[in-house]
């Protein structure tokens, strides 16, 4: 059956008040520590480094809740003891307040330069400190892991510091290998989560998307961009990515932070608030849906971009195929001679992207505890034509939904909301497993001017 895409104006829900931020109870982190060091024995590891920085502190989040601030730092985890964190100056203090059993180690050399060095200076002596096992092989978690095709030679490449491999081999007499997807793919522990993990990113979900919508609801003409993202109402909480608005004439690269520049009207628009947990994004025209400045061709654009948005969400569910969906929503845009510039969705955790497995051709099934990310960037032949729809979600069974349920009822009830709101206002039919993390999820006004009138499918 065709189904096309009309825009109507439809009751936008409020957005939400939300209760306290869940805490991730002790219990979660212990129990990654055992399913990692299950892994470890399956591959023969004695011994798992994870490298983190203010950057990339997913690894060292998933492991023990500690997020650097300045300087790097490294977690170690071995078969058995207690899991150590090497931390400089600044951010050793950090470690120790976790209320968990962590092993906190100075390494002065992690400290930022001109700092004092003459208490543990060498990373190779925290290394060992922390109680890296020489006789059997190390492995080593990088930011990200990197394909052997990207890299010349047949020698593994580390998404670590050259300092950090270098200080680790002198320590790891067994050789150090690349352990990178044993947490960071689209296989790897951090592709399934816990409930306490999933409650945690719907309540950054929610607050991500509250920030784009309150950007939305405040943008006029003459204001500038860095006016309207104080109407945001960011809260401080830690960042996946650095708060994206910005705004252009004919065209825009929404990857820019904002500037002192006046919005016009008939402007292209582009905001995104990435939390620790979720993000969410919208990009359109600076116009009311009546304005000549939206034009039939951008009216067009976006019906067919919002056609596979639909379509990818409608395509969720437990066992099917990510390739299958990457291939579906791929020709779906195809027929409005649109391509995606990435991956249509990707995986999400307390990063923003964690990994992809929506790829033509690719084997991977949409699983219980998934965190994913509706991300499908719509790039077509005039770069003039421009609109964008992110949000968060999460794929649960029904034993992980009623864990969810149980445990918080709010959340839940957020979810349940969503949920009918998409089927009622704007015909997106979900299945029972797939729950929307933020509010007004899907929801893309043409012209952002009149955020009532959104994408529908009829």
């Amino acid at each position: 059956m065709t189904r096309d895409v009309s825009f109507k104006e439809v009751q936008l829900p409020e957005l939400a008040v939300l209760e306290d931020e869940p805490v991730l109870p002790r219990n979660v982190y212990e129990q990654r520590w055992a399913r990692l060091r299950e892994r470890m024995e399956q591959t023969g590891l004695g011994t798992v480094v994870v490298y983190a920085d203010r950057e990339h502190p997913a690894g060292s989040l998933y492991l023990t809740g500690f997020d650097p601030r300045f300087e790097e730092a490294v977690v170690v985890v071995g078969l058995g003891g207690p899991v150590a964190v090497i931390a400089g100056n600044e951010s050793l203090s950090m470690v120790t307040d976790r209320g968990l059993d962590l092993k906190g180690v100075l390494c002065q050399s992690l400290s930022l330069p001109g700092q004092k060095r003459q208490t543990q200076r060498r990373l190779s002596d925290a290394l060992a400190e922390a109680g890296v096992d020489a006789s059997r092989p190390v492995g080593l978690v990088g930011w990200r892991s990197i394909p052997q095709d990207d890299v010349q030679g047949s020698e593994p490449a580390f998404a670590v510091p050259h300092f950090v491999l270098q200080e680790l081999r002198h320590v790891a007499a067994s050789g150090v290998v690349d352990a990178s997807d044993l947490l960071g793919s689209s296989d790897g522990l951090r592709a399934t989560n816990d409930v306490h993990q999933l409650a945690l990113n719907e309540h950054r979900s929610t607050r991500a998307s509250g920030h784009v919508w309150r950007a939305i609801e405040a943008l006029r003409p003459g204001i500038s961009e860095l006016e309207l993202s104080v109407l945001m109402g960011l809260t401080g909480l830690p960042l996946a990515a650095h708060v994206m608005l910005a705004t252009g004439a004919d065209r825009v690269n929404g990857l820019y932070s904002p500037s002192g520049r006046v919005i016009g009207r008939g402007d292209r628009l582009s905001t995104a608030v990435g939390l620790q947990g979720g993000l969410a994004s919208r990009a359109g025209i600076v116009a009311e849906i009546g304005d000549e400045e939206l034009s039939e061709e951008q009216r067009e654009f976006v019906r067919g971009y919002w056609l596979a948005v639909a379509t990818w969400y409608e395509s969720l569910a437990i066992g099917a195929s990510t390739g299958d969906i990457a291939e579906k929503v791929t020709k779906v845009l195809a027929t409005a001679n649109i391509e995606p510039l990435l991956n249509p969705g990707h995986l999400q955790h307390v990063d923003e992207w964690l990994d992809s497995p929506f790829a033509i051709g690719n084997d991977h099934r949409i699983h219980s505890g998934m965190s994913l990310q509706a991300d499908i960037i719509p790039v077509g032949s005039d770069p003039g034509m421009f609109a964008n729809v992110e949000d968060a979600l999460a794929i649960a069974d029904e034993a992980l939904r009623a864990e969810f349920a149980e445990l918080y009822p709010a959340a839940w009830e957020r979810v349940q909301q969503r949920r009918a709101w998409m089927e009622q206002a704007l015909g997106i039919h979900l299945a029972e497993e797939v729950l929307p993390f933020c509010d007004r999820p899907a929801a893309l006004p043409p012209g952002l001017l009149s955020p009532t009138f959104v994408a529908t499918l009829t």
